[in-house]
């Protein structure tokens, strides 16, 4: 490292030298995702995925047992599971589960700006589904959560990125936060799209995270325009790192599109709400949302 680098050329170097990755996208939960697409879900074949992965059937059990769930009698086994939460909330679960672990850290410095991500991504994803029911694309639900979810890696990336150079003291500074977000914000897209292309995701996916903030959007892709009407409300409100109320938030082009009337965007911003306590019991995250 040379004494004289900005921080920025700090992080593009650790970038393009593969310094640092994320670990590659879980097997089982992207093999879920594509069984679940099909015409023909069999039950059996989501069942012997999960069991085939150890760590995650531990997951499922405790969650087809947990007070949300939890019925009369104790569930035993993964089938009980899945027949208990139903193979669509099964699919959200385990990809749920698979993306949780890459946000954890024990850096109190990071550590709450992972908190603010996964909390955004994960409402992100819940609201978008709300969303497509209520535009009529039903069909698109499982795509649109999934898509949904993985729309700011990009973002978790960098912060990552940022924790290995604090850890390391190759900075002389740590920048403010206001920096740190500011180049977050202007390099997450292209870092995320570049990872989930790693990956080896459906370029589907890949074209959200990559165009999910640029000016004009593709009429043809449907969980892009949803994923951009949820996740700039949720900016708007304050349900993410770059909360603000302003022009770069308006949501007038992705309503237009969809039919919503003032009335169902301000529904729009209930569901966020309700996710957001949802997600904080639900699913065990904190209460870390920004309020701007």
């Amino acid at each position: 490292m040379q004494k004289d680098q900005s921080f920025i050329e700090i992080i593009e170097e650790y970038v393009e030298s593969d310094k640092i990755t994320l670990p590659p996208f879980d097997k089982t939960a992207l093999r879920i995702q594509q069984e679940i697409q099909k015409k023909d879900v069999k039950l059996s074949r989501i069942e012997k995925l999960i069991i085939a992965d150890p760590a995650m059937s531990s997951q499922v059990l405790k969650l087809a047992n947990s007070s949300f769930f939890r019925g009369l009698s104790k569930v035993m086994t993964v089938r009980e599971s899945i027949i208990r939460l139903g193979l669509d909330e099964i699919t959200r679960m385990v990809m749920i589960l698979s993306q949780k672990k890459l946000y954890t850290t024990k850096n109190s410095f990071i550590r709450n700006y992972r908190n603010i991500l996964w909390q955004h991504a994960l409402v992100c994803a819940l609201v978008s589904q709300w969303v497509a029911r209520e535009a009529g694309f039903e069909e698109t639900t499982q795509e649109v959560f999934f898509a949904s979810l993985m729309h700011d890696i990009g973002k978790l990336f960098l912060i990552t990125v940022i924790e290995k150079i604090k850890i390391s003291k190759e900075a002389a500074f740590m920048p403010s936060k206001t920096v740190i977000n500011e180049i977050i914000n202007s390099q997450h897209t292209r870092q995320g799209y570049n990872l989930l292309k790693k990956w080896n995701l459906p370029d589907q996916y890949c074209q959200v995270t990559k165009k999910h903030h640029d000016k004009k959007f593709d009429n043809a892709n449907v969980p892009l325009i949803i994923l951009r009407l949820v996740n700039k409300t949720c900016n708007k409100i304050g349900v993410s790192i770059e909360a603000r109320n302003d022009a770069a938030n308006s949501v007038t082009a992705e309503a237009n599109f969809f039919g919503f009337s003032e009335i169902k965007l301000a529904e729009l911003e209930l569901q966020i709400e309700d996710s957001v306590k949802r997600v904080s019991s639900h699913y065990n995250i904190g209460k870390s949302v920004r309020k701007g």
